[in-house]
């Protein structure tokens, strides 16, 4: 019996999705055993696989990331849900965000399920059905879409034979889905190892320990390092201080004199400075004062003069003011001209009424002698005030003058004294300092001391996490063992079909992690860069269909080609390989570019139409202009993989 039921697609459906510009419904059937979206480079293939995983997961990979970057799978799912809105942002118009969604339908083992997500909402679902024997679970209106996301993890998990959903997350990002980061298991411990323990350990709740063990085991072992280094740099660094206080030694009791001389300079040094800083602050406040007095006396002078003009200004008469002049004049020629003249007379009266107003306000001289004689009082006091505070300014100028002068000739006599004697000097403040050093140097043991419990704990629980890995890495080797005569031979079918070399693999066990070895003829290839561009990628492919079918009767495989990195001697083979795995009661989702590459064509025929299914990227979006000049070679390479389905 399969350990795992794992999902088997069976249809998918987009809506709104703008990066495919023919059609804003996809009604996508993948029934058969092999589905191929083909198509030129730039018109969204990846970005197919890519749904499909958020879909099922809520999450988008982030293909800069490496997954040491996480270092743990909860980490991985809960980090990399974020992700999907800045990945779809852009491939959908700002008009379909809240009706772009997709829809996927697929079984796990005998359960079949619908799902529905919005491509911004990674916790939520908007829709969810499952389907058994016993009956229909699905979400009531009642729901909220982060209860319905809830439902369908808590099912999905129980029937996938998973302990955590975040675990299929996982398998399904790394294992179930070669894509665009072509990002291997082979050469990568940190993926391999959580890999082995969820398919070789006991169950997966042994993988889910496994998973924090490393973690807990990677972090103690660096702790320890890292403070190993700081006890070693504390080390060095006491030493130093120890060396220095041995160093010290003083035969000449008289230049204990010149010593204190030199500290009697340098105290008088640092109170000159000081009176030098507050003759200059006080010399700032007194130009703060003046400059507010002056302003005062601006102000008085202004009020002054205008009192002084009012005083010397006479009344005029009434028939000499000049605007009663010039009413006269327009009224007598108004009367001449027999025009109405009342405005005038009415402007008249009010302008008598006014000058007549205006004299009665007109104080008389004796109050605006009072008036200036106030500010002529208050303008001396000013004046005095301006004195004393230019005053003041002068003696701090003249008490900064003298601290420079002062400060000049101590740093002479400092430097005098420093010339030839600064070696004993430093050695006599050393010995004063002797009781302060041994309080450093009695810090710097007890920090040592908490360093190296610190570190000795460290390793106590690396240790303790070592001991319980060590139990489930014996699992995981009963575990490999007693898979590995299924296992291994399919591998090595996969893998030489594609190469057309006997290819071997086992487990080993190292500090890292548990991982597997690969020998090919015999030759251990430890490292990736043994191994050409194009082996990398089709003996990790060949694993994964080797773990898929070790581990379940039927799932689903998706692969972004990358036959870019593919020799012409490799393109049959890797369509025979694909082919193989699809007669294996699993699913190929898979893209592929139109061109003259022999995988495609290899595929079809050996599947033909019955198993094998293939999508036109020109039915879902436009081609670019230098694509649409090579739309005829196109369309001949679309139907020659055709004709092969056909034969």
């Amino acid at each position: 019996m399969k350990k795992f039921d794992f999902p088997v697609i069976k249809k998918i459906k987009i809506e709104y999705f703008s990066l495919y510009k023919k059609a804003d419904f996809l009604d996508i059937d993948l029934t058969k055993n092999v589905f191929c979206l083909a198509g030129a480079n730039g018109l969204g293939k990846s970005t197919f696989i890519t749904i499909i995983n958020y879909a099922l997961t809520g999450i988008v990979k982030n293909p800069n990331r490496k997954f040491t970057q996480y270092n743990e799978i909860p980490k991985f799912y809960n980090q990399s849900k974020g992700f999907a809105a800045t990945y779809f942002d852009g491939r959908i118009s700002e008009d379909n965000l809240d009706l772009s969604q997709v829809t996927v339908e697929f079984t796990v083992g005998i359960y079949d399920y619908s799902i529905t997500r919005g491509f911004f909402e990674p916790d939520e679902l908007r829709g969810f059905k499952k389907t058994s024997p016993d009956g229909v679970i699905e979400a009531n209106e009642s729901m909220s879409h982060s209860e319905i996301n809830e439902l369908y993890k808590v099912n999905f998990t129980k029937d996938v034979n998973l302990s955590q959903f975040d675990q299929f997350v996982f398998l399904q990002s790394y294992l179930f889905t070669f894509d665009e980061t072509h990002q291997l298991l082979f050469w990568d411990e940190s993926l391999m190892e959580r890999v082995l323990y969820l398919f070789f350990g006991v169950d997966a709740n042994k993988a889910k320990s496994a998973d924090r063990l490393r973690k807990e085991f990677n972090k103690s072992d660096s702790d320890a390092r890292n403070l190993q280094w700081q006890i070693t740099k504390t080390r060095s660094e006491l030493n130093t201080i120890k060396k220095e206080m041995q160093s010290i030694d003083i035969n000449d009791a008289s230049n204990i004199e010149l010593a204190e001389t030199h500290k009697s300079l340098l105290e008088e040094t640092d109170e000159l400075n000081l009176a030098i800083n507050r003759a200059r602050e006080e010399i700032k406040e007194c130009d703060l004062v003046i400059s507010d007095l002056s302003l005062q006396a601006s102000s008085l002078r202004s009020e002054y003069e205008i009192i002084f003009n009012k005083s010397l200004k006479e009344d005029v008469p009434i028939e000499k003011n000049p605007v009663v002049i010039n009413i006269l004049n327009e009224l007598k020629i108004r009367i001449y001209s027999s025009k109405d003249f009342q405005d005038l007379i009415d402007k008249l009266v009010n302008e008598i009424n006014q000058q007549r107003q205006q004299s009665t306000e007109e104080k008389n001289n004796q109050q605006y002698f009072e008036e200036l004689k106030n500010i002529d009082e208050k303008l001396m006091e000013i004046s005095n005030n301006i004195k004393t505070a230019q005053s003041r300014k002068d003696r701090f100028i003249e008490n900064e003058n003298v601290s420079v002068d002062s400060l000049k000739s101590v740093g002479s006599r400092i430097d005098e004294i420093e010339k030839d004697n600064l070696e004993i000097i430093q050695s006599i403040n050393s010995l004063r300092d002797n009781v302060q050093l041994n309080a450093v140097i009695k810090r710097y043991e007890d920090t040592i001391s908490a360093f190296v419990k610190q570190k000795d704990d460290a390793y106590e629980k690396r240790n303790k996490a070592r001991k319980e890995l060590d139990i489930l890495e014996i699992e995981l080797n009963q575990g490999f063992s007693d898979a590995e005569s299924k296992f291994i031979p399919t591998f090595n079918n996969y893998a030489k079909s594609f190469l057309g070399l006997n290819i071997t693999i086992g487990l080993s066990n190292v500090t890292k992690g548990a991982s597997l070895f690969l020998d090919i003829e015999d030759s251990k290839r430890k490292d990736s860069f043994q191994l050409s561009e194009s082996q990398r990628y089709f003996i990790d492919i060949a694993l994964r269909m080797a773990l898929i079918e070790l581990s379940a009767n039927s799932a689903t495989f998706l692969i972004d080609t990358p036959e870019g990195s593919l020799d012409i001697a490799y393109e049959s083979r890797a369509g025979k390989m694909f082919a193989d795995f699809a007669k294996s009661n699993h699913k190929l989702i898979m893209t592929a570019n139109i061109n003259s590459s022999q995988l495609l064509l290899e595929l079809a025929h050996i599947c033909k139409d019955e198993n094998m299914k293939i999508e036109r990227m020109t039915n879902w979006t436009t081609l670019s202009d230098v694509q649409q000049q090579e739309s005829l070679r196109i369309e001949e390479a679309y139907q020659n993989i055709e004709n092969k389905l056909n034969e």
